[in-house]
């Protein structure tokens, strides 16, 4: 299903998690800022983001979506017809999931610490 080889795919993978992990620890720490948390859980909030964005952009690939064709000429007359059944930007989605995450789980910490009695 996947046309790269599997090496070529691990690295792709293992950048993109490193992405989210820079995502989840930027948004976890402004959600502790704007909450004045003071949340030491910045590795926690990274690996969130990390599996947000992986979670995000493998489950959209897989996702069905309404059939998208488009066709185009190229130099020569040629005529270029390209069909997708799936949603055409995925790491839109995975970085808003790696963003979402991290920030609900310091928001959960933070409502959690402020209701002492529960």
């Amino acid at each position: 299903m996947l046309p790269d080889s599997p090496i070529i795919t691990l690295i792709f993978l293992l950048i993109e998690a490193v992405a989210g992990i820079a995502i989840g620890i930027f948004s976890g720490w402004l959600t502790s800022f704007i909450t004045r948390a003071r949340s030491k859980r910045l590795l926690t909030d990274g690996l969130i983001g990390a599996g947000g964005f992986l979670a995000g952009l493998i489950g959209v690939v897989y996702m069905p979506w309404h059939r998208n064709t488009i066709s185009y000429h190229l130099s020569g007359g040629t005529l270029v017809t390209s069909t997708a059944n799936v949603y055409q930007h995925p790491e839109r989605v995975a970085v808003i999931v790696a963003i979402i995450l991290p920030s609900l789980y310091e928001l959960i910490r933070w409502r959690q610490v402020r209701r002492p009695g529960i």
